[in-house]
């Protein structure tokens, strides 16, 4: 195929035909679309490079955490300490294949939401019209458009009968585009390129064929996705934070554990022991379960996002969510059902709203113009309702249908015998019905378009003369449902006689009938989401495409506006430089008629004030500021699979409403890692202490590396794993916004976890100094190992509050904790009773010592409970 030209606008479609060597009528042929879909490539936007499960695997080893442990079991290796390089080695291997695991699952989910996203086409080969993957649509081809369907590629219209196409997902223009074959100017923009469909778009109304101009990235859609290449991707707040946190935790114990044995040497202990002592310090500060359990708790996160209907892409976002102070939010569909309904009805004197009125001779009268005067229908075919045409006319449908008409029935009686078309021009559709014996034109249109045509008015039952005071009064009342932001049409009829046929000359002399006010109406939930994520301390800003009227209006019915708040238009926008918006962001809450360079714009103002935005979108154009917010939130129903592809989250019902739901599971999440990283903390350092302060002190080496090895992966991991999916605090939803840089231990937790800690190694150094009074070496470490492991399965359970005391919190809403503290209690009497002992370095204990050990192991947790209390009688002083 030649070279095409870029202007497909100017050329009408039989030099587009030729152009693109293609026939008008048959389209192309299976043989030539197989040739030019090898040239072309799929009707795709690229993919990224997959990795393999080996490169997954091999990932999970560049934490610096993980890199520590590498070391230990090398040095072990290389020292003979084939037990102990053993336990690390297997640890390492798990958390690392649980991760990779964990990795390929998220890369399957993704998968399949994009296989799920791909529609069919129609289209016409070798003469024939058959349904095809809009994946293998190629240049040339001649699509069949019809209501509903969804357009594959950038195509240059070749018939269009009363054709309008929603291009709100590239544009943001929330009323459908009328259409036409007819070529156009060279300068014609975008939006006013009425003979050229794009892909994402959808047919809402009429009936078309169009040849497929551009496909893959050379679609207008794949323009707009080449900018996501200059976006950068945003690291999460979790990720920024267990970055720094590792690597302090790392620093941190290579200095204690260098410390401690150039201590040990110049107090001159043999080299070897104090390389041990080092090795189980090491052991001791490290929290090898933490990025195993990081993952799981996110993955767990996300299949319990899924069932709210909220789909991740990447495990981070989940806590993201959860601190976000801004939710950037579309209008149609998110905030609005995305269906136009009828609110109120005025009729010559009287005005009310649909349903449950008492019908008069007026409303019924507007009611059946609006049914009639109707190119919409509703089909039900096996239980399902499919709806065809525009919104416009859908939403008369429905009007009709709650003022109690059958509409199949009424047009059955009063079948369609001429129609007069809308168009932009005309502004106005007319229809002719038989109606009580008679021939009746039936009128719906533009209030102006049709109130110059009307010299009567019915009222009461008759028709009387359409004054100018009657006139005006409609006016009027126009203007007040223009002023609440609603879409107003105007009814009227005139008796035609025996008229077969009308044309527009017949369109003058009307009888006034009435009119209806209708608007893509709230979502019911909204308002209620907007008031929780409120008194969360979340803001929330309307980001549209649409007119500032509509969405302004909006915005006051939700409760969005406040006394003090702003609003702006893209015009606006563009006129206020980056410093001035910045300081002005946050009092501005609806957005409107802005474009996709300017929400990028508004993302980076709400960021450059240190504020963590979750932005959400469907469209084209929402893209860019998708990839660029702390979290993208894109709609799965509507959204196009650029914006899917940029987004973190993807909501399979597009409601507001979810993306709170989203939100507090986030906040929970994060919650839930802070509860099991306090406690792998305050259990780790703990160990540490219980291991320095008696070597320090000269009183020998309490807890053998194995021992430690033993704990940390058991008696921590599994109770910290069932932190990790607790149930929520009560008031998760009454906090304020963490902040963006506020990290998982802040000032208080580091407070829980020196005095938890303080406590666990008082009670296993003394449990290790009394058994070395009452038997071996052994005997004390194997007390000092039951003391340690069961006092911290205490400390598990009081862990999943830092507030309530442990009476406060019933057992049976965290099964899982209980579950995990028994089987964890299971392996610790395992390791002293069993064979197991030998391997871990166990002594036999008789029972004064059991008593001695198990007793001690409740100091910790009497203290924490005792320490809560305090703090909550202090702060209530």
């Amino acid at each position: 195929m030649p070279d095409a030209p870029e202007r497909w606008h100017v050329l009408d479609a039989s030099a587009t035909a030729d152009a693109l060597q293609t026939d008008l009528q048959k389209g192309l042929s299976a043989a030539e679309a197989a040739a030019r879909r090898r040239q072309h490539g799929p009707n795709a936007l690229p993919e990224a490079k997959k990795k393999t499960f080996l490169a997954m695997f091999l990932g999970q080893f560049k934490d610096f955490l993980v890199l520590i442990l590498v070391a230990a079991a090398a040095v072990s290796l290389t020292l003979g300490q084939w037990t102990d390089a053993g336990a690390i080695i297997a640890i390492l291997i798990l958390n690392a294949v649980l991760g990779a695991l964990q990795e390929k699952r998220a890369g399957r989910a993704l998968e399949a939401l994009k296989k799920l996203s791909v529609p069919e086409c129609e289209v016409i080969r070798d003469g024939a019209t058959v349904n095809i993957s809009s994946e293998t649509v190629v240049p040339g081809d001649l699509v069949v458009l019809r209501e509903g369907a969804f357009v594959p590629a950038d195509l240059r219209l070749a018939q269009a009968h009363n054709l309008r196409v929603d291009e709100a997902s590239l544009t943001g223009e929330s009323e459908p585009v009328e259409k036409s074959a007819d070529p156009l100017a060279d300068h014609a923009s975008l939006a006013d390129r009425a003979c050229m469909t794009y892909a994402g778009t959808v047919v809402t109304y009429g009936r078309g064929q169009g040849l497929v101009v551009a496909t893959g990235m050379e679609r207008e859609i794949g323009r707009i996705a080449k900018l996501l290449q200059h976006t950068p991707e945003t690291t999460t707040p979790l990720q920024k934070r267990l970055a720094g946190f590792g690597k302090l935790m790392g620093a941190a114990t290579l200095a204690i554990c260098g410390l401690t044995f150039l201590l040990g040497l110049a107090r001159g202990e043999p080299l070897w022991e104090m390389f041990m002592t080092a090795v189980s310090l090491a052991v001791a500060a490290i929290p090898e379960g933490l990025p195993a359990i990081v993952t799981v708790v996110l993955a767990l996160g996300v299949y319990r996002m899924s069932r709210h209907r909220a789909i991740v892409r990447k495990l981070p976002a989940v806590e993201t969510l959860g601190c976000a102070t801004y939710i950037c939010t579309d209008k149609t569909g998110t905030l609005t059902e995305n269906r136009m309904t009828v609110t109120t009805v005025w009729t010559p004197g009287a005005a009310d709203a649909p349903g449950g009125c008492e019908p008069s001779p007026a409303r019924s009268n507007v009611v059946r113009i609006a049914a009639l005067c109707n190119d919409a229908h509703i089909e039900t075919a096996d239980g399902e309702r499919r709806r065809f045409g525009d919104p416009t006319e859908l939403a008369l449908l429905d009007f009709a249908e709650a003022e109690g008409i059958d509409v199949a029935d009424l047009r059955e009686r009063h079948q369609r015998l001429g129609e007069l078309p809308f168009n932009s021009d005309r502004k106005r559709m007319s229809t002719l019905h038989d109606i009580d014996g008679a021939r009746r034109l039936l009128v719906k249109g533009a209030p102006g378009a049709v109130l110059e045509r009307c010299t009567r008015q019915a009222c009461g039952g008759e028709t009387v003369p359409f004054d100018d005071a009657e006139r005006a009064e409609v006016r009027q009342a126009v203007e007040a449902m223009a002023d609440r932001a609603l879409r107003v049409l105007a009814y009227a009829w005139k008796d035609v006689g025996d008229a077969a046929e009308i044309t527009e000359d017949d369109e003058i002399g009307l009888v006034f009938a009435g009119l209806t006010g209708m608007r893509d109406a709230p979502r019911r939930e909204v308002r209620p989401a907007l008031e929780e994520a409120r008194a969360a301390g979340l803001h929330t800003v309307m980001v549209t495409g649409d007119n500032l009227r509509t969405a302004q209006a909006i915005a006051e019915d939700l409760g969005m506006i406040e006394p003090g708040d702003e609003v702006m238009t893209g015009r606006d926008l563009a006129e206020v430089g980056d410093d001035d918006l910045a300081d002005r962001v946050r009092h501005i809450r609806v957005f409107a008629r802005v474009w996709p360079e300017q929400k990028l714009r508004i993302v980076q103002a709400l960021q450059s004030g240190g504020e963590v935005v979750a932005m959400t979108g469907d469209g084209v154009n929402d893209a860019p500021a998708l990839q660029r917010a702390d979290i993208g939130v894109a709609m799965g129903v509507t959204g196009t699979d650029v914006a899917k592809g940029a987004a973190d989250v993807v909501l399979t019902d597009d409601n507001f409403a979810t993306i709170v739901e989203a939100i507090a599971e986030g906040r929970v999440i994060f919650d839930n890692i802070r509860k099991f990283v306090t406690y792998l903390l305050a259990c780790n350092l703990g160990e540490i202490l219980a291991v320095l302060v008696p070597v320090l002190l000269a009183l020998g080496t309490p807890l053998l590396p194995v021992q430690i090895l033993l704990i940390n992966l058991i008696t921590d991991g599994l109770p910290a794993l069932a932190l990790g999916v607790d149930c929520a605090e009560p008031d998760i939803m009454q906090r304020r916004p963490r902040r963006a840089k506020e990290g998982i231990i802040n000032s208080r937790y580091m407070l829980i976890i020196l005095v938890n800690a303080a406590f666990i190694a008082t009670a296993v150094i003394l449990s290790f100094w009394i058994g070395s009074r009452l038997g071996t070496t052994d005997v004390a470490r194997t007390m000092a190992f039951v003391t340690l492991g069961c006092s911290e399965l205490l400390r598990a359970y009081s862990s999943r509050s830092e507030r309530r005391s442990f009476w406060q919190m019933s057992p049976m809403t965290n099964l899982y904790l209980v579950g995990a503290c028994l089987l964890s209690a299971g392996i610790v009497l395992a390791a002293v009773l069993t064979p197991l002992r030998q391997v871990c370095g166990n002594a036999t204990l008789t029972a004064t010592q059991w008593g001695i050990a198990l007793g001690l192991c409740l100091i910790p947790f009497v203290a924490y409970e005792t320490w809560k209390v305090v703090q909550r009688v202090t702060r209530h002083a």
